[in-house]
């Protein structure tokens, strides 16, 4: 996958914020730790970032997984990823 690819998935990919059962930010947190063990990278005022999508697709992130973080609504800023909380 290329990083081209990732936000392409972003892109197309609808948010099913309103279907989700449990905390959105804590569930994308969990599909990010299979591939990275810094998972917050840092926060502002009502957002946190994790990791970049370079090292997400060097880690082997799956199709799969990429849908179900855009389904859980988190966002690509600067070729990382936040979610509001």
């Amino acid at each position: 996958m290329t990083i081209e690819e990732f936000e392409e998935i972003f892109e197309n990919t609808e948010s099913e914020l309103s279907k989700i059962d449990g905390d959105n930010c804590f569930l994308g947190l969990q599909i990010l730790s299979k591939y990275t063990k810094n998972l917050i990278h840092g926060a502002e005022h009502d957002r946190i970032f994790s990791e970049s999508i370079e090292r997400l697709i060097d880690a082997s992130i799956t199709k799969e997984d990429v849908i179900s973080l855009a389904k859980l609504n988190w966002s690509i800023e600067d070729e990382c990823l936040y979610c509001f909380v």
